[in-house]
């Protein structure tokens, strides 16, 4: 034995990275602070929409506060309600315009005086009887034959002898009309109750409608049916002063009035806009009823309620005059805070945000992290966060209905269909809680939310029928309600019919956002390429253009496809993957062989193409149908995951068999170059991608085998996924060993059903064909259609 010392070797670890070294490599990244950058810009717009610089106003109609309500601070309100009232009867003490138009007046009475002259210089034959008695009472006429009438006629002429003229009988007339002149007649008002009073108006002249003041009168005093008598007293009254002149003034006076009483004209005429303008005037002369608030009063209601409560207790649901008046002391308690106090809410606000935001960005690094790598997806995901929170935003700023749960479900719903249900869980909380702190409300509002939008989420796996959403918002209702209920009861809020429309209202909203949900989907699904169930079934038609020419012209391509199909979806689902998804991108994964279908084996008959070309062309036409299908498949707006299942289902694998020929055919193998005879790639980047990769190499393979018996397949499929491993093909997807033990199993599963052996009748012989006597008698046996 040797006593020579053993020599040893010395083995430097190198320790661990710090923390700092860790984060200054990362900080370095440009990726890093894209990212950075849109989180920023998130925060930032967030913290503009929600008012960040200020406290939230946190009350709503219909909510309840939990203690009496006193003023902060000293501030004035403005009762609109009161002042609207105090405007509203300003204006409607404002009389209504009417224009008057006295010239109809002198046309009646020029009418009255020609009337008289037609007749004054003429017996009792010579003038019409009808012309004499309009002179009369209508009712009187009955009692008179002519006799009478002639009587009346002559007794009529001698007492206006005297007035050859008749300038004293017209000047009589004119100064009875005088007043009525100014003031005007009519019927009936032609204005409603509510655009005026019905007791006076205000009379304007013809044609002066903007500066005249006017008159105002009562309406008693313009009624023709009320002012008639008053009428012919005045012209007995004129009479009278001419007695010395016209005999019998009373007769003379009875006369002339029954003549006009049925002519007297309509002098005044409504007018509209002028009646307006004047309302509006004196409803802007109305100052506004105000009252101050000290410091710790309690707030008055200034109105007294229906149940004579004038101040805002706690514990009694608010109403909209309540609401205002919170309103108003929180903008007088916002102006009076100074800059400490401002930069202190806001340091606040953006610290929300930013822990809120990092713990969205850290869930995803660790259980999403391909949405991170991603950047479009990543930026997608934050632009449909703030949409979301803006939108619920705006839609709660009315402080007499809220609708902020419709976007936030639907933002849900969104989410769970176009990534995943766990982050539409996730990020439907976060934006509830940003939700509800930025308006201040309280738990119970939070616990709704989140509710009601998770329920949604959780169920919009699997959207296979358009339908399912309206379910979805129903079901999301019926957990909507009951919350409402029991959660606000939880906080102290009574049981009562506010409480109820409350709970109606969100569930109404959690129905709006099912129905809105799906009449957009098909817009979503185009604009966030989205590939929902309903969208892939569509794409799984036989009839599709691409498919119908792969059967056509590549039939054995087209069989080959169909059996992946089948594989590779219930190897998905062993895994958790999505099944048709696989199963589409399983029927459309080899359309670029439509370009050059002789070129694959399975579509030949006969001839190789191959055997008269060299190993490197023979290459460049197998790899070219993964360029060409992804062309074929973006020309017809197919999906862009089906498009990623068309690049990645070869990854960057060797084609084999040329490789090998190669280097057979070459003097030097070391000339031939392994990265000339493998795909462009990319590697499998999702699961699918994994799965599609598997089951097109063990279909392909699988038909090689003379005897495909369990055991050989079983081997095939354990060599070609350890093949793949090897050749690090799935470095770049999150598969595990776990899921890819699911996967060999079920393979073998799907490929032992396709492959299973059959019973060998007696009849068969060694080979096991049937003798064509039996096959005679077994035909003759079979029972006809």
């Amino acid at each position: 034995m040797s006593n020579t010392p053993t020599k040893r070797r010395r083995q430097y670890i190198s320790t661990p990275d710090s923390p700092w070294k860790k984060l200054n490599q990362m900080i370095r990244k440009p990726e890093i602070w894209y990212r950075l950058q849109l989180c920023v810009v998130t925060g930032v717009i967030l913290w503009a929409v929600t008012g960040g610089w200020a406290p939230p106003f946190k009350y709503r109609v219909r909510s309840v506060p939990q203690r009496d309500m006193h003023a902060r601070v000293r501030f004035e309100y403005t009762d609109n309600e009161r002042t609207k009232d105090a405007r509203e009867r300003a204006s409607r003490a404002v009389p209504c315009f009417y224009e008057n138009d006295g010239s109809k007046l002198d046309d009646l009475r020029n009418s009255l005086i020609e009337k008289i002259f037609a007749i004054k210089d003429k017996e009792f034959a010579e003038i019409s009887l009808d012309d004499w008695k309009s002179f009369f009472e209508p009712t009187a006429l009955e009692d008179l034959d002519n006799e009478k009438l002639k009587t009346q006629f002559d007794a009529f002429k001698e007492s206006i002898a005297a007035d050859t003229d008749l300038a004293q009988l017209k000047h009589a007339v004119e100064v009875a009309f005088i007043p009525f002149e100014k003031s005007g007649l009519l019927t009936t008002l032609e204005h409603q109750p509510d655009q005026g009073s019905m007791l006076e108006i205000q009379v304007i002249p013809v044609g002066n409608l903007t500066n005249a003041p006017g008159k105002r009168v009562e309406t008693e005093e313009v009624r023709i049916a009320a002012v008639a008598k008053d009428i012919r007293d005045s012209i007995r009254k004129e009479l009278k002063n001419q007695s010395n002149i016209i005999k019998n003034h009373d007769v003379v006076a009875d006369h002339l009035f029954y003549w006009m009483r049925p002519q007297l004209p309509v002098t005044l005429k409504y007018r509209d806009e002028i009646t307006r303008r004047a309302r509006r005037r004196a409803a802007a002369e109305v100052t506004e009823i105000k009252k101050v608030f000290e410091p710790g009063d309690p707030l008055d209601k200034q109105n007294i309620s229906d149940d004579g409560e004038r101040f805002i207790r706690g514990g009694v649901p608010l109403d909209d005059q309540d609401v205002k008046l919170l309103h108003a002391e929180h903008v007088a308690f916002v102006k009076q805070m100074n800059w400490q106090q401002i930069m202190a809410h806001i340091f606040a606000d953006f610290g929300m945000y930013a822990a809120l935001l990092s713990f969205l960005v850290a869930y995803l690094y660790y259980r999403e992290s391909q949405l991170i790598s991603d950047i479009r997806r990543f930026s997608t995901l934050l632009g449909l966060f703030l949409v979301a929170i803006c939108s619920a935003w705006l839609l709660s700023i009315n402080l007499e209905w809220r609708a902020e749960l419709v976007p936030l479900t639907f933002f849900a719903m969104t989410v769970a269909i176009a990534f995943h249900r766990e982050i539409a869980v996730v990020m439907s909380a976060i934006a509830s809680l940003v939700f509800t702190v930025a308006h201040g409300f309280a738990l119970t509002e939070f616990v709704i939310l989140v509710a009601t939008t998770a329920t949604a989420g959780l169920l919009c796996g699997s959207i296979r029928s358009r339908t399912k959403l309206v379910y979805v918002g129903l079901i999301a209702a019926a957990v909507a309600f009951p919350t409402v209920i029991g959660v606000s009861t939880l906080f102290g809020q009574p049981l009562s019919r506010y409480l109820l429309v409350d709970a109606i209202w969100f569930s109404a909203s959690a129905i709006l956002a099912g129905v809105t949900m799906t009449a957009l989907l098909p817009f979503l699904e185009r604009w966030f390429d989205i590939q929902t169930d309903i969208s892939l079934l569509e794409l799984s038609d036989a009839n599709h253009p691409l498919l119908r020419k792969l059967a056509q012209s590549a039939p054995g391509t087209y069989n080959h496809s169909i059996n992946i199909a089948s594989m590779a979806e219930a190897a998905a689902a062993a895994i958790g993957a999505n099944g048709l998804l696989c199963r589409v991108g399983a029927y459309f994964h080899d359309i670029g062989k439509i370009r050059k279908p002789e070129y694959f084996i399975e579509n030949q008959s006969g001839t190789n193409k191959h055997d008269d070309l060299v190993p490197t062309m023979s290459t460049l036409v197998i790899i070219a149908h993964v360029k060409d299908g992804s062309e074929m498949a973006r020309s017809h707006r197919l999906p862009g995951r089906i498009v990623d299942l068309i690049e990645q289902h070869h990854g960057t694998t060797l084609v084999q068999f040329f490789y090998n020929q190669a280097k057979k055919n070459s003097v030097n193998e070391n000339d031939v170059e392994e990265s000339d005879f493998r795909y462009p790639g990319p590697k499998p980047q999702t699961l699918e991608a994994a799965v599609m990769m598997i089951s097109d190499a063990v279909e392909s393979a699988s038909r090689t085998l003379r005897d495909p018996a369990p055991a050989r397949l079983e081997t095939l499929v354990r060599e070609i996924i350890k093949k793949r491993l090897d050749d690090d093909q799935f470095d770049e997807c999150p598969i595990t060993i776990q899921q890819l033990n699911a996967i060999e199993k079920s393979l073998i599963k799907s490929l032992n059903a396709t492959y299973h052996s059959r019973v060998k009748y007696p009849e068969q012989d060694a080979d096991g064909n049937q003798s064509e006597s039996q096959i005679t008698k077994d035909t003759s046996r079979a029972p006809t259609a």
